[in-house]
């Protein structure tokens, strides 16, 4: 694939910024991941940056092409909420920390992708929402029952309330799934926290797919968000990924990704990531070994 990509992170109007993101490109493949750690349960940003740390190593470390993106996801999402949970229980302080999540492999010309919280993914075509994520929010199910409008989502006195969410002992995540098999030239795919997408209209966003400059056109857009919630502007985080065209590329990039962590915070949580990352290969394995 040939593709253009673009992300951002910003502060707000908060002290502390707990959205973290990255993009991995291998082979004919790549990840997007975006983390919004929850500011209401302490060590929100340790969540977000193990979540992102561990599935950026999976991805890393797997076998090219991913012969089951789906279970991919599955496991790593699960592993890394695992790690994190270990992570508050090894912890000399106290600390709950949790992250909402949204990931998406592009391979091919297809896209898997999967989510926790209200971080959401969109896939844009000819200024069009082909698809967006549902949220794991008390306002989303009332919508879905049409007990409020959209509208009423973002100012509802609950909207802030989360059903499911990364990290915490109390609960396995319940991950929701999506794909599309078919992509085309000129499809976006927008990644973001939910400081980027409440304060942005829908119609600006499906406006992205006339812009030429994709950089130019996430970046105004975040400018939006941030201005028209001042002073309570959230972290605000995206990333933007237009198909230029499909041909044949054997490339390994770096990773571009957005962390403020000190390294000595997460680095005890390595190990686990690795035994992680075994566990999961000997399960593919298996799998593949038995069909």
């Amino acid at each position: 694939m040939e593709l253009e990509i673009t992300q951002l992170n910003r502060l707000g109007n908060r002290e502390t910024n707990e959205d973290r993101l990255v993009v991995v490109e291998r082979e004919q493949s790549v990840l997007l991941v975006v983390a919004d750690g929850m500011g209401g349960h302490r060590g929100g940003d340790i969540a977000a940056q193990i979540f992102v740390d561990t599935l950026e190593r999976f991805f890393r470390k797997v076998k090219m092409p991913l012969s089951n993106p789906k279970l991919f996801l599955e496991k790593a999402i699960n592993a890394a909420h695992k790690i994190i949970c270990e992570e508050a229980g090894k912890s000399k302080k106290k600390i709950d920390p949790r992250t909402t999540c949204v990931a998406c492999i592009l391979q091919g010309e297809s896209a898997y992708w999967a989510h926790v919280g209200d971080s959401r993914l969109y896939l844009i075509r000819k200024n069009k929402i082909l698809a967006r994520t549902i949220d794991h929010s008390y306002v989303e199910d009332l919508f879905r029952q049409g007990l409020i409008s959209e509208a009423d989502m973002l100012t509802h006195p609950k909207r802030s309330y989360l059903t499911q969410c990364i990290g915490g002992n109390d609960h396995v995540p319940n991950i929701s799934y999506g794909n599309m098999e078919s992509l085309k030239v000129q499809d976006i795919f927008v990644l973001c926290s939910d400081g980027f997408w409440t304060a942005i209209e829908q119609q600006a966003l499906r406006d992205i797919s006339k812009q030429v400059d994709l950089e130019r056109a996430i970046n105004n857009l975040a400018t939006i968000a941030e201005s028209s919630s001042y002073p309570q502007s959230d972290n605000i985080s995206a990333i933007a990924l237009r198909i230029k065209g499909f041909v044949d590329r054997q490339t390994d990039a770096p990773s571009k990704s957005t962390s403020s962590l000190e390294t000595g915070n997460v680095d005890h949580a390595v190990a686990a990531i690795t035994q992680a990352l075994e566990d999961y290969q000997n399960e593919m394995d298996y799998d593949a070994d038995s069909k």
